[in-house]
């Protein structure tokens, strides 16, 4: 399984150097392969996008009507390719929705005549790349439920004991830790953590350049809230909105890829003697 997830994570890798050069929303990249006319983009959006539809029409300012809606809008790299255009000198334009309701329509244009690059084949690749990504991802949480809920399965009903030792949970900035040396990230999280008061900190890395999306889960993986359109680079979160002492397992995702998963722990509040 590692060394397919390595492998995958090359071919993205390629298959986005080889598209470093295309344009970056609003703009868009537009070729005509052989007949084929393939729309190409990059998306550095730092908000959810939630649909891009793909239009096209004989005037360059009206009549244009949706061939496509893309299935991944969020992915950093994305395109669609036209297989039949009726007239090989249609004009092309973007709708691009995001989260907070705000729509853009793009400056429309007419492709390029391109010999070089089978931007259709690349454009195919492309979304087989993160087709695999998303299904290995949802192979790998539900694998992660299906453990959770056997051990949940097998705990003593006493869990509660006077006895037990909780762990240590109050991180400072000094006390995170990076990345081991094998790339895997390590408890507790340097990117969502407990303060010295037990909220909850979340300290992302290029807020302004990234798109980011964070779950949060029970310990046994139930679903619990989600915060999406991340701006700031750092947040807190009290306590209370967790509602209970405990394990908290999340999910953090940039650029609609799973960037890292991990958990934290909130202790019962102990009240101080008058």
């Amino acid at each position: 399984m590692r060394k397919f997830y390595f492998l995958l994570i090359l071919g993205t890798v390629f298959s986005m150097n080889r598209l470093k050069a295309q344009a970056t929303l609003p703009d868009f990249t537009l070729k005509n392969t052989n007949g084929e006319v393939s729309v190409l983009w990059l998306n550095q959006y730092p908000i959810q996008v939630n649909g891009i539809s793909v239009q096209r029409s004989y005037d360059s300012s009206k009549n244009f009507t949706s061939i496509s809606s893309v299935f991944n809008p969020q992915n950093t790299v994305n395109g669609f390719t036209d297989h039949n255009p009726p007239y090989n000198k249609m004009y092309y334009r973007l709708f691009i929705g995001f989260d907070t309701g705000v729509y853009i329509l793009t400056e429309p244009k007419r492709p390029e005549i391109n010999s070089v690059i089978d931007y259709s084949a690349l454009i195919v690749e492309i979304n087989t790349l993160y087709e695999k990504n998303i299904k290995l991802q949802e192979e790998k949480l539900r694998l992660k439920k299906a453990a959770a809920l056997a051990l949940a399965a097998k705990k003593p009903a006493a869990k509660n004991s006077k006895n037990a030792v909780a762990p240590k949970t109050k991180v400072s900035d000094a006390e995170v830790p990076e990345e081991d040396e094998t790339g895997k990230v390590t408890y507790p999280s340097k990117r969502i953590f407990t303060d010295k008061d037990d909220n909850l900190v979340i300290k992302l890395p290029n807020i302004k350049k990234s798109s980011y999306r964070v779950k949060f889960y029970t310990e046994d993986y139930k679903p619990l809230f989600e915060i999406k359109n991340l701006v700031d680079d750092y947040l807190v979160i009290e306590k209370v909105n967790f509602g209970h002492a405990g394990w908290f397992t999340f999910e953090i995702f940039r650029n609609g890829l799973l960037f890292e998963e991990n958990k934290f722990y909130i202790p019962n509040e102990v009240k101080k003697p008058r």
